[in-house]
């Protein structure tokens, strides 16, 4: 899924909910550590146990031990699970038109000045990468 590991399976609703609450912990974290991030689902500790099995069996965390206590890690970043289901959203609403995001993005998602500044200055860096990579000559 791009750019994400193949073997990974797909996530439902819940188990997205565990693995943000993993991410927000230090790793590896215990099931009490993910608890503490989940306060707002009031979930039973053996709702959450059964959540990161799931995300075990489907490849998403890697469990270990440390002393008594059961830990998880996860096997991806945040930042790329976010991009390649941005980027799967994208293809999927926008026919994976990246301007047609943005244009709904800046009119309809309620951004303040700021934030549209702050999103120009981040694509005109990356116009500006572009530029510099295209200039490139590693023969020169």
């Amino acid at each position: 899924m791009y750019g994400l590991p193949n073997h990974l399976k797909p996530l439902s609703s819940a188990e997205e909910q565990v693995l943000l609450a993993l991410w927000g912990c230090r790793t590896p974290a215990t099931r009490r550590d993910i608890s503490d991030q989940l306060t707002a689902t009031g979930w039973a500790p053996a709702t959450v146990l059964n959540f990161l099995y799931r995300l075990e069996v489907k490849g998403w965390v890697k469990g270990g031990k440390a002393g008594s206590q059961n830990t998880y890690t996860p096997t991806v970043t945040r930042r790329a699970y976010c991009v390649a289901v941005m980027r799967q959203r994208m293809d999927t609403l926008f026919g994976g038109s990246l301007p047609e995001a943005v244009r709904a993005l800046a009119s309809e998602s309620g951004a303040s000045q700021s934030q549209l500044e702050q999103a120009i200055r981040i694509l005109e860096e990356k116009h500006q990468e572009a530029e510099e990579y295209d200039l490139y000559d590693p023969y020169g």
